[in-house]
């Protein structure tokens, strides 16, 4: 088999793994024959709107060379961006007014300064966070009814 049947060949199976890791909700794959090892590893950020990150990590033995190859989202957010609205407190985020109904926000919805993001129960108490500006919501870094941490990344508005 030619060197680049090869490279095509583990490519395949990469992506395979990739796909499984993905398909079954897996945190971690590793996979190792004579010539061949590939480990996959899942990053977790929470987002409703862009896949989730995996880092995958393939050493081929019969070359003795490392070769690191991340699938990464197109664009990365973080609680710093300008736009960012970060939570201000620990509790559970919820992206409607009850379950069944429509979320405050969706990906690419136009919004005014003001607009309801979402709400965060604290302690038995619903806290409503507003947008702070208008604009475009461009990312949105939680889930419904999933618990959040003081000053992570909620929604990004550009």
């Amino acid at each position: 088999m030619t060197k680049k049947n090869v490279h095509r060949e583990n490519l395949s199976i990469v992506q395979e793994f990739v796909d499984m890791v993905n398909k079954d909700n897996l945190m971690e794959l590793e996979y190792e024959a004579s010539d061949f090892k590939v480990k996959i590893v899942k990053t977790i950020k929470p987002s409703i709107s862009t896949p989730q990150e995996t880092d995958v990590n393939m050493l081929d033995t019969k070359e003795s060379k490392d070769v690191s190859k991340s699938l990464k989202k197109v664009e990365q957010f973080t609680n710093k961006h300008p736009g960012a609205v970060n939570s201000p407190m620990v509790g559970t985020a919820y992206s409607a007014p009850e379950p069944g109904k429509d979320p405050f926000v969706k990906l690419n919805s136009q919004i005014s300064k003001g607009d309801t993001l979402l709400i965060i129960e604290a302690m038995k108490v619903m806290n409503t966070i507003s947008a702070p500006k208008s604009g475009k919501i461009v990312f949105i870094g939680f889930e419904d009814s999933q618990p959040v941490e003081f000053d992570q990344l909620l929604v990004v508005i550009e």
